[in-house]
């Protein structure tokens, strides 16, 4: 069996250089409903037997480019919410709500809305559920389309069910990662 994870293509929104934790949010929102640079995608020749995608519309926009079967969304593979870790209304660098929030993620602190357990699980109901229908429906090779953070938690996922693959810690925007099943 093969996987194979995509992340969306590039997304055509810019962000301010500084911003308060609600114009951070504000941006996280409109990034999230925000249009996409399409490109195109080696697939290494694998036919693809099906295509399960994201439910945000820079992943369904990349799955519908290089998938042209019907596409099965999901919500368990969304991109990881991030939150500020804190209210503030001074403009701080948007690195420093990013990094925080990704830490204060890591930690499972109180300020995230989805933290590191939740998106473990997440990780581990949607392996559980892909695996259950591939063997169902007979699916050897199976493309997800998904987002540059919850890609390293369901790559981890997958190597815990014997896929091997190259663990990716910042994934391209619009390029394969392979992973096959050893028995």
């Amino acid at each position: 069996m093969i996987i194979g994870l995509i992340r969306h293509f590039k997304v055509n929104y810019q962000k301010k250089l500084f911003m308060t934790s609600k114009e951070f949010k504000e941006w996280e929102e409109n990034y999230n409903n925000s249009d996409v640079i399409i490109k195109d995608v080696e697939l290494m020749g694998v036919m693809w037997d099906k295509c399960y995608s994201s439910t945000l519309i820079r992943a369904m926009i990349t799955a519908q480019h290089v998938y042209k079967e019907n596409i099965v969304h999901n919500d368990l593979i969304r991109e990881t919410i991030i939150d500020p870790i804190f209210h503030s209304d001074i403009k701080l660098p948007y690195w420093f709500w990013a990094v925080s929030g990704r830490l204060a993620w890591y930690f499972n602190h109180k300020s995230q809305e989805e933290n590191k357990k939740i998106t473990i699980e997440k990780a581990r109901q949607f392996v559980d559920m892909l695996l259950d229908e591939a063997i169902k429906e007979g699916n050897n090779n199976i493309l997800i389309v998904t987002h540059g953070f919850f890609m390293y938690s369901l790559q981890k996922e997958l190597r815990k069910r014997k896929f091997v693959g190259k663990l990716i810690y910042s994934p391209k925007n619009g390029l394969l990662y392979m992973y096959n099943k050893i028995n």
